[in-house]
């Protein structure tokens, strides 16, 4: 019999593609962690034990009931999977954070830009708790570490802000450089947080070492990915102004699961990007979530399968069944699966309900520090005799509207990257008309959704506008909404977006105010 021990470290391994062994690197002579301590979880858990579950599910199908006879050949179903909120101000209900900032000081940093960006990050160390970590890189011609990752509660945080005063520009971009030393930074941590970022602030372009897009996004899949001994380390780029690279920031972004690219595009609003981001890392409650979709044994026996997983992270299995993983979960956040399947034309029941689906979902809980694997729910649909079909579940139809707005946003960036600016703009107009005719035939056009969808796409044809619209706003806005509605996550820079965001949870609209409201360094 394998010992407790045994168990969820194998299950780590298997299920999450990671090690709960740690080996001793360089180390915070002031922490004197214990055996438990060193260790990520203590357990692996059920949802039986009484404590409130970081994550929940739900399966709507798009009709409930679907008569024998009517000549629907397949269904839509939504897998919803919703976060728990954190009791307000209280630090002891969040998980500790480690975070590493990369600042650009290139020469082009130069006056209003980096000052605020030093006012900023200044104001994140002063809010951050005792037991969160904190480290900064700076990358100009050559990289440098500012200040060495530790936890703020075991070093003197007006010896940290003093440094940061005198942080001044120099050289050129070398991104690769900056990405590299922050992640050597991070992973040199002994005993590290279940929740680590690197926060990558750049405005121009990468022009000093690695300098090709392939080149720093394969580095930084190769400094950020999972190992034998830690989980993978997200990063969360900004943009900063009109001259950036925001096609090789979204990959850089997404070389691991978490991570997001916010377009900084006013001076000011670099504190409320900041303060956007940090909010949703503070609130992390369930990292490496994974959900699996299958079908149900009776529905399989009738011929019913899986036609289509409409996710880009999902996985079709050697049994049929689909595993989707979504990375992490802020507090109060939902994200949606839409997936198709078939429906029998044959049902030995009348008015009887055929079990169709069946969905799970397994995470590690931050808070509780557990492996939880959820509960397994079946959905059922009713296949009477005759005809008839139940209404439209409205969510499911709203997620349908997203997951093609999606598709359509990123045809638009192709056909705008081709030059064909007219042929793009007519496409966004014609597109908005007919959203907003199928919201008005679903009595849904107040519906907060759809609101920022006909923003969304107003902004898009406002980068439209010209060519030089296009390349100093359109293009880095566009990668910025496909970030927010494929991950359903608000990735915006300015604190009015973040407000007003559908995404944004209460952490992120705080702190976005927060840090909005950052003063010059005394």
């Amino acid at each position: 019999i394998e010992s407790s021990s045994k168990v969820y470290k194998r299950a780590n391994k298997e299920m999450f593609g990671f090690s709960s062994d740690r080996k001793a690197k360089r180390g915070e002579t002031e922490e004197y962690p214990s055996t438990n301590e060193s260790e990520d979880f203590v357990e692996v858990m059920s949802l039986d034990n009484g404590e409130e579950e970081a994550l929940t599910i739900k399966v709507t199908p798009r009709h409930e009931s679907i008569g024998l006879d009517s000549p629907h050949k397949i269904l839509d179903f939504c897998t919803t999977v919703t976060a728990r909120s954190l009791p307000k101000d209280d630090d002891n209900a969040r998980a500790p954070v480690d975070i590493v900032v990369a600042l650009d000081i290139s020469g082009s940093m130069h006056g209003r830009k980096l000052d605020l960006c030093k006012e900023t990050i200044s104001l994140l160390i002063r809010e951050l708790s005792p037991q969160d970590r904190f480290g900064l890189i700076t990358f100009g011609s050559d990289t440098n570490i500012a200040i060495p990752a530790r936890k703020l509660g075991i070093v003197d945080k007006e010896s940290i802000l003093s440094k940061i005063r005198r942080i001044s520009t120099r050289g050129s971009t070398n991104l690769s450089g900056g990405i590299g030393l922050a992640a050597q930074e991070m992973q040199a941590v002994e005993f590290p947080h279940e929740v680590r970022t690197i926060f990558l602030l750049t405005d121009g372009r990468a022009n000093v070492g690695v300098s090709s897009k392939n080149g720093i996004v394969s580095l930084a899949k190769g400094c950020l990915g999972s190992s034998n001994e830690n989980r993978p380390i997200s990063i969360h780029c900004f943009g900063y102004g009109a001259d950036h690279d925001e096609e090789m920031l979204r990959d850089i972004s997404q070389a691991t699961e978490g991570g997001t690219y916010c377009f900084v595009e006013q001076d000011s609003d670099v504190s409320s990007a900041f303060g956007n981001a940090l909010g949703g890392i503070i609130s992390v409650v369930a990292q490496n979530v994974s959900v699996s979709i299958n079908i149900a044994n009776e529905a399989k026996e009738h011929g019913i399968t899986i036609n289509h997983v409409k996710h880009n992270k999902a996985v079709k299995q050697s049994d049929g069944s689909y595993l989707v993983k979504i990375g992490d979960f802020y507090a109060e956040e939902s994200r949606d699966i839409l997936f198709e399947t078939t429906l029998c034309s044959q049902w030995k029941e009348t008015n009887t309900a055929l079990p169709h689906v069946m969905v799970s979902v397994s995470y590690l809980d931050t808070i509780n520090k557990k492996l939880v694997i959820g509960h397994q729910i079946t959905k059922y649909i009713e296949r009477a005799a005759g005809n008839e079909v139940s209404d439209t579940n409205k969510h499911v139809a709203l997620q349908s509207i997203r997951v093609k707005m999606v598709e359509f946003v990123s045809m638009v960036k192709e056909i705008a990257k081709n030059n064909k600016l007219d042929e793009a703009r007519t496409s966004v107009v014609e597109y908005k008309q007919n959203l907003e005719v199928e919201a008005e035939q679903m009595d849904e056009s107040s519906n907060p959704l759809i609101v920022q969808f006909l923003a969304e796409l107003n902004n898009i044809l406002s980068g439209l506008a010209s060519n030089n619209q296009y390349r100093t706003y359109g293009s880095k806005y566009m990668n910025m909404q496909l970030e927010t509605q494929m991950q359903q996550r608000c990735v915006y820079g300015d604190g009015r977006g973040v407000a007003s965001s559908v995404y944004a949870n209460t952490s992120k609209k705080k702190w976005a105010m927060k840090l909005s409201n950052a003063k010059s360094i005394k």
